[in-house]
């Protein structure tokens, strides 16, 4: 497997609603931007902190690997600060489980049951009682996400109880996903109660979110067709045409940005007169 999959539980917000966007995007120069990498240093920084705060590893460990962050071009003093909220925030979740939770970070899961070939990471899993919960941590200073039937996270929960359902068994009733937002005050939560329940057994998991929303709009793609795409959708292909057009022919600006019409409207109406 390569480092990232094609239809990323990141990018599900874009494959669900413009189906052809993964396949369409590959064809583009792979281009990081510096706001990702920006993002994947902070959660290194999330990271060692959130380890040592858990005794995952010792206080020397952690502050070797700041030193060595420190280093990148892109550092800044302020992901510390937004790693110790983080850090806060995971601890006073943690505190309110009855016993000590298990406890694991930058947890790899396969979702590929729902959607061919695709993996993800969650920045933590705890578990404890009957709940499992998945926290996943954003540097962006943008909008805030809304956790509430977030494609990522729910793929990151489906996934996270494929993972851990053979070690705890129907002990996990529910899932509680949190979506972390320091550098704009913004931590929010959402229980899940279905999504345990409906993962337990091959029959329910048909019956679940994932194989009615996730598997059609993924096998187009995993099948290498087209697809279909919904207007005003943005991709990094759409934005990449946007500005190509811009630069060559702003007269047809106009024509890009208006949406398709419904087919029905292109029907010739029986009155219409020829």
């Amino acid at each position: 497997m390569s480092d990232h999959a094609l239809l990323s539980p990141s990018a599900a917000h874009r494959w669900l609603n413009c189906t052809p966007a993964p396949r369409l995007e590959a064809t583009l120069p792979d281009n990081t931007s510096e706001y990702a990498e920006e993002g994947t240093l902070a959660h290194c920084v999330c990271e060692a902190t959130a380890k040592k705060k858990f005794k995952k590893i010792k206080a020397a460990e952690c502050t070797k690997t700041i030193k060595r962050l420190k280093k990148k071009e892109l550092w800044d003093d302020e992901m510390l600060h937004t790693a110790e909220i983080y850090v806060d925030h995971l601890y006073e979740r943690a505190m309110r489980f009855e016993h000590e939770p298990y406890i694991a970070f930058e947890v790899k899961v396969d979702i590929s049951e729902y959607v061919p070939d695709s993996f993800g990471r969650c920045d933590c899993v705890m578990f404890g009682g009957d709940t499992l919960v998945i926290t996943d941590y954003k540097h962006g200073k943008g909008v805030p996400v809304n956790v509430e039937k977030n494609p990522q996270l729910m793929l990151y929960g489906l996934g996270a109880l494929k993972l851990y359902r053979p070690l705890f068994g129907d002990a996990i009733k529910k899932v509680e996903l949190y979506v972390d937002q320091p550098r704009i005050d913004s931590y929010n939560g959402w229980t899940n109660w279905s999504l345990g329940v409906r993962a337990s057994s091959p029959r329910r998991r048909k019956r679940s979110w994932a194989w009615a929303s996730t598997r059609p709009e993924a096998g187009v793609n995993s099948a290498e067709q087209t697809g279909s795409a919904k207007p005003r959708q943005t991709s990094r292909f759409r934005r990449s045409m946007t500005s190509r057009i811009r630069v060559r022919c702003p007269s047809l600006m106009s024509l890009w940005r208006r949406p398709c019409p419904p087919l029905h409207c292109l029907r010739p109406k029986p009155w219409a007169k020829c």
